[in-house]
């Protein structure tokens, strides 16, 4: 089954869900990249009325796949008690194959993620036709913040490096106001590597955390 098949697919189980959902990952970074990127997954933010982690993990086994759960110290580098542990909150189910290795991959972004809830709000207003119908997308603001994100706890993840790189080398319209403000809020900053790509305001806010966080 190909991605474009796939895709279709998950969609149209989300919709016969009682659950809020939007793109994300690399599909979603892609429309908005210089040039596309190639991806293997699909991710999707998503919000159930009841259990969302439960919902989540019932569609992936639905997919045919099997969901394990990537846990906040896991995301976040430690501390190394809680990784080993295993017990604090799931960020993502990931649906995985347990025998296909180029089977594609589906992965569910839970409510606790830290950028969630403004990324959920604005790509409902943010829907995008792929053929089959218009989808809900993160906006291209809320990519860049879940790349800093991610950045944060692990600044050795070259496709999102990429990704940023490729979107502030696009010539579009980006909120830097709005960006600001919740890099603020979330406490994340824009990753050294690739500096000389960031528009200047988001490089001054991004100062500002560094220079609060050292005097903490």
């Amino acid at each position: 089954m190909n991605i474009q098949v796939f895709f279709k697919k998950v969609i149209t189980i989300l919709q016969t869900k009682n659950v809020r959902f939007a793109l994300a990952g690399g599909f979603a970074s892609s429309l908005y990249r210089k040039e596309e990127r190639t991806t293997k997954d699909l991710d999707f933010l998503i919000l159930a009325q009841s259990d969302t982690l439960e919902i989540a993990s019932t569609i992936i086994h639905e997919c045919d796949l099997i969901p394990h759960y990537i846990r906040k110290a896991s995301l976040e580098g430690g501390p190394m008690f809680a990784i080993k542990r295993n017990n604090t909150p799931p960020y993502i189910v990931a649906g995985r194959s347990s025998h296909e290795e180029n089977t594609i991959g589906l992965d569910f972004i839970l409510p606790v993620m830290p950028w969630f809830e403004s990324a959920l709000v604005r790509a409902e207003l943010n829907s995008i036709d792929f053929g089959f119908g218009k989808i809900p997308c993160i906006t291209v603001e809320d990519v860049i913040l879940s790349k800093f994100y991610s950045l944060k706890n692990n600044s050795q993840r070259f496709n999102d490096l990429d990704d940023l790189k490729s979107i502030f080398e696009r010539d579009q319209n980006i909120d830097i106001a709005y960006i600001c403000g919740q890099m603020q809020k979330l406490k994340v900053t824009v990753p050294e590597a690739i500096k000389n790509f960031i528009p200047k305001p988001i490089l001054l806010a991004s100062k500002k955390i560094r220079k609060d966080l050292r005097a903490r």
